[in-house]
């Protein structure tokens, strides 16, 4: 092999993606589905996208980039409307009040509703990049944090 093509195939096993591990069911017998190694490496709330509904109402969804161990090609895109973050909150909220072993665990306040603002109303870039900021901050302090993520309330979340 000449030593051009040589370098191209060596870049290339560079890029390719983690090969994926089969099992045949007999190894997943003693499996513990809590023991994971997956586990969430960074989140951005990115763009917001107006969306308009079946019964003429327009609402909003924020696009949330999630990325799980530190690889691009694992990163989930969700849609999220602001009452779905305040919702996965809430119960959060219920969940940690309620399991004896997280009594430190404190979840953080989302970025006030703020209904009867004229800005609100109008959509204002500036209003709009602030409720972008607080959400950024919540979901980072949430999904980041290791004991809230292996949350079964954190992975339903991520997953629906």
């Amino acid at each position: 092999m000449n030593r051009s093509k040589s370098n191209s195939i060596s870049r290339l096993n560079e890029v390719l993606p983690v090969p994926i591990e089969l099992h045949n069911g007999e190894d997943l017998e003693h499996h513990d589905p809590t023991e994971t190694n997956t586990h969430v490496t960074d989140v951005l709330v990115g763009e917001h996208h107006l969306i308009q509904g079946t019964a003429g109402k327009s609402y909003m969804v924020w696009a949330i980039k999630i990325t799980l161990n530190d690889m691009d090609y694992s990163s989930i895109i969700k849609y999220k409307r602001y009452n779905e973050i305040v919702e996965f909150r809430s119960r959060l909220v219920d969940y940690f009040r309620h399991d004896d072993t997280s009594s430190n665990v404190r979840i953080p306040g989302l970025p006030p509703r703020d209904s009867f603002s004229f800005d609100r109303i109008l959509l204002a870039n500036h209003w709009l990049e602030e409720r972008r900021k607080g959400l950024q901050w919540f979901m980072t302090n949430v999904l980041l944090d290791p004991v809230i993520q292996r949350c079964p309330i954190v992975k339903e979340f991520i997953e629906n």
